[in-house]
C-alpha cells in the first residue's frame, strides 16, 4: 500500500514532492509496522534526507501516530554524527539523560548519539519501552545501523504494545491495571563471586556520579524509595502504573517493564530465541540461567536478585501470567533485518523494542527526545 506524504502525487508505486522524491511503503495494511520509506531515482543524500525530514515533520508526526514506527532504508547515512544531525531536523532537542540499565556510551563526534547497547551478543533483551519504569520516559526514539549484522539474529525487533494490551487475557490485564507494579532493582558496589549477572552496571555508573547525596535527590525527585545496602550497594524501589494512556491518542498501551525486570526474564527469553533461531547454545544458556536464577532465588530471595517485579501490592506475579504476557509480545514481534545505514524513529509511548541475539559484528546506535511525564504522574501534581 502507497501512504501519500504532503506535497505528494501519487506517481505509479512512488511519490513525488517538491524537495525531492519518496516512496513511501505500508507492506502490510494501513497500520503496519514499521512504515517504510525509500529514495527514488538516486536521492540518498543526507543532505536530501536532512531537508525532506525538516519538510515534513508533521506528516512523520501522522504516521508515527498511525504505525508506530517509520523505519527510512537506503538513505546514505554513515555515521554517528550524520544521525544526529537528521534527528535534529526532526526534533531539535534531544537529551543525553540516560537512568535505564543496559550500558551505554556515547559514540564520539556527537552530543546525543550513544551505542544501542554493550551487552554481551548472547544476551537478550527483551521488547520495552525506553525507561517505561520511570515517572517520565522519552516521549520518542531513534536507531540507526551502523555496521548491519553478519550472522543470524541481531534484529531490533519492534512490538506494539497497544495490541500487547488489547491482546492480554482480560483477567490477567485487570490484575496489572488494578495493582501497578512494583520495581525492585540492586545495585552493587562491587562484585562478589555471587554477583548476579543481571546487575548490570553498578549505581555510580546509572547516575554518573560517586556522591551518595546526588543520587539520593534524583531518586526523591522520581519519587522512590530507596536503601544502602551492605557493600556499598543501592537498592531502588519504585511503584508504577502498568498501563498508560497514549499521551495524544488517548488509546491504553501496555506501559511497564515487567517483561524485563521479572527475574524469569533471562531463561525464558533465551528459550523463546532458542525456539525461533534453533541455534542449541541458546537452550544451554537457558537451562544454565534457570539453574543460576533458581540458586539465587534459595539464598538471596527474589528482592535481591538483580531485578525483580512483583505487583503494585507486593504480590508475587504468578509464572503463568508471566508466560501469558511473553506469549502475546512474542506473538506481535517484528523482525527487521538491518541494512547499513538503516535508521528508524519509533514512538516509545506505543511501540517496544528489544534486541535478538547475535554474533560476529553489528553496531546499532541509538538517540532519544526529551521527557515526557506520564499522566499517571500529571494526575499525582
Amino acid at each position: 500500500l502507497l501512504n501519500t506524504a504532503p506535497g505528494l502525487v501519487n506517481s505509479g508505486a512512488c511519490g513525488m514532492m517538491s524537495a525531492g522524491d519518496v516512496c513511501v511503503v505500508s507492506e502490510d495494511g494501513p497500520e503496519s509496522l514499521p512504515l517504510i520509506v525509500r529514495p527514488k531515482d538516486g536521492n540518498s543524500s543526507v543532505e536530501f534526507i536532512k531537508r525532506w525530514v525538516s519538510d515534513n515533520k508533521d506528516w512523520i508526526d501522522e504516521k508515527l501516530l498511525e504505525h508506530g514506527a517509520i523505519l527510512f532504508e537506503g538513505f546514505r547515512v554513515e555515521d554517528g554524527a550524520q544521525f544526529q544531525s537528521v534527528l535534529q531536523q526532526y526534533c531539535p532537542e534531544l537529551s543525553s539523560e540516560y537512568r535505564g540499565t543496559s550500558p551505554r556510551r556515547l559514540i564520539p563526534g556527537t552530543e546525543y548519539v550513544f551505542s544501542a547497547s554493550e551487552l554481551p551478543p548472547f544476551f537478550p533483551i527483551p521488547q520495552h519501552l525506553e525507561m517505561s519504569f520511570l515517572p517520565a520516559p522519552p516521549r520518542k526514539i531513534f536507531f540507526c545501523c551502523l555496521e548491519a549484522p553478519t550472522s543470524s539474529g541481531g534484529e531490533t525487533c519492534l512490538c506494539d504494545f497497544k495490541k500487547v494490551y488489547d491482546q492480554l487475557d482480560p483477567g490477567v490485564r485487570s490484575q496489572f491495571e488494578e495493582k501497578g507494579v512494583l520495581y525492585i532493582r540492586n545495585y552493587n558496589g562491587q562484585k562478589t563471586l555471587l554477583t548476579d549477572p543481571t546487575m548490570l552496571k553498578g549505581w555510580q555508573d546509572i547516575f554518573e556520579t560517586t556522591d551518595k547525596s546526588v543520587v539520593e535527590e534524583e531518586l526523591r525527585k522520581n519519587k522512590s524509595d530507596f536503601k544502602w545496602t551492605k557493600k556499598n550497594g543501592l537498592k531502588i524501589m519504585n511503584r508504577e502504573s502498568a498501563v498508560e494512556p497514549h499521551p495524544v491518542t488517548g488509546n491504553k498501551i501496555w506501559f511497564n517493564h515487567t517483561q524485563v525486570f521479572h527475574w524469569s526474564m533471562i531463561p525464558d527469553e533465551l528459550y523463546r530465541v532458542y525456539k525461533r533461531m534453533g541455534h542449541l547454545q541458546y537452550l544451554l544458556l537457558s537451562w544454565v540461567s534457570w539453574l543460576l536464577k533458581w540458586f539465587l532465588l534459595a539464598f538471596v530471595g527474589g528482592a535481591n536478585v538483580g531485578f525483580h517485579t512483583c505487583f503494585g501490592d507486593g504480590s508475587e506475579i504468578p509464572e503463568a501470567s508471566m508466560k501469558h504476557l511473553r506469549d502475546v509480545l512474542w506473538r506481535n514481534m517484528v523482525f527487521n533485518r538491518w541494512k547499513k545505514s538503516d535508521f528508524v524513529f519509533i514512538d516509545n509511548f506505543r511501540v517496544s523494542h528489544g534486541r535478538q541475539p547475535f554474533t560476529g559484528k553489528r553496531k546499532i546506535v541509538v538517540s532519544w527526545s526529551k521527557p515526557c511525564l506520564k499522566q499517571s504522574h500529571q494526575q499525582k501534581i
